[in-house]
């Protein structure tokens, strides 16, 4: 796959070789400086050898497989470009939070941003928004199977063809997101041993702002609640939800389990995030260049995804330790059977890219 791209993103610039003087600006800051350096390259300068410093904003902290992703990435590009191209990578949402990070690299001042797939049906790329649907995928491994095949190639190559401003560069494959409930919400359910779907009805469940996630949680028979990343945990500890979703390496390193401390293996979808670069910067670059950022992405997605195997197993291994309490689901049937509202909602088109991803064999 990775000389599929490679070669795709020669011909991409073949193709747009007259527009290559038309690089988007971005805004490099070092950590703990006190200025910033602005660099636009066109392809003439990216061609010239003088450093090029792309900016990575995460969300997330350090124990987290998109942050491992993102620093192999980084030392990966720096390695094959001879330190032409450097990284600069910025956690905990320094540089702004999931919707102000989607707006920087559509506006060009951000140049690469793990993303959500789902939330890109928001910005006009939906084929690989559909990955985020319920029930699709059975396990991590299968998921990522995915993601290095030819269909996984396809779905990414479709946010270019979107033309929302998006070039995806690689998959960042996460553990399934699973539901979690506050010790109030527990008490209020009488205190169950495992987890059914009735007991969704009415609950106050916390979703990333997409509209496929409202969707799925809506369709369980919750009130689904789009609240920022940043807010959750306070919106736990407050009341203001009683429950989230999100996958268990998240839960953990972001001690949702201190105020959310019933666990549900539902696994209703599985985690697709995405590199994300500004079109206009990636455009800026030689067919050199771009085939040292494909290959960088993907070591990025190997790396988070043996990350995430591995911290899956850790996570579970400590939930004991960390007050959490497992609530499993005895039969998931009748959850998927709920969520085939979900997918009637889609137009044809759509519902074809699900069928494939449903039926492809691996």
């Amino acid at each position: 796959m990775k000389k599929k791209r490679i070669l795709a993103a020669a011909m991409a610039t073949c193709m747009t070789v007259a527009l290559a003087g038309c690089g988007g600006s971005a805004t490099s800051t070092s950590a703990g400086a006190t200025s910033t350096e602005t660099a636009e390259p066109s392809s003439e300068a990216a061609a010239s050898g003088d450093q090029i410093v792309l900016t990575w904003n995460e969300v997330n902290g350090e124990d987290y497989g998109g942050t491992v992703g993102a620093h192999t990435f980084a030392e990966k590009l720096e390695e094959l470009s001879g330190g032409q191209i450097v990284v600069e990578l910025y956690l905990n949402g320094t540089l702004g939070n999931e919707a102000e990070s989607m707006q920087g690299i559509q506006m060009g001042t951000l140049d690469i941003f793990r993303g959500n797939a789902s939330s890109l049906s928001n910005y006009g790329a939906t084929e690989i928004s559909l990955t985020g649907a319920p029930f699709l995928f059975k396990d991590m491994e299968q998921f990522q199977q995915m993601a290095e095949s030819d269909l996984g190639q396809e779905l990414l190559d479709s946010v270019d063809e979107a033309d929302c401003g998006y070039v995806a560069l690689g998959w960042l494959t996460e553990s399934p997101r699973q539901m979690f409930i506050t010790e109030n919400t527990y008490k209020a359910l009488g205190s169950p041993s495992e987890f059914t779907l009735d007991m969704m009805k009415g609950l106050k469940i916390r979703v990333p702002e997409t509209d496929l996630m409202v969707n799925t949680i809506s369709a369980l028979g919750a009130s689904a609640t789009p609240i920022a990343y940043a807010e959750l945990y306070t919106s736990l500890q407050s009341g203001v939800v009683d429950g989230a979703e999100n996958d268990i390496v998240n839960y953990l390193a972001n001690s949702y389990n201190e105020v959310a401390p019933y666990f549900i293996t539902d696994a209703h979808t599985f985690g697709c995030g995405v590199i994300l670069m500004n079109k206009d910067r990636w455009n800026s670059f030689t067919d050199e260049q771009k085939g040292w950022i494909a290959e960088a992405a993907d070591a990025a997605s190997a790396a988070c995804y043996e990350y995430n195997v591995q911290k899956v197993e850790e996570c579970y291994a400590q939930f004991e330790e960390k007050g959490v309490t497992v609530l499993e689901v005895p039969d998931l049937t009748d959850w998927s059977a709920a969520c085939e509202s979900v997918y009637a909602t889609y137009d044809e088109e759509s519902q074809a890219v699900i069928e494939r991803l449903k039926n492809a064999d691996y």
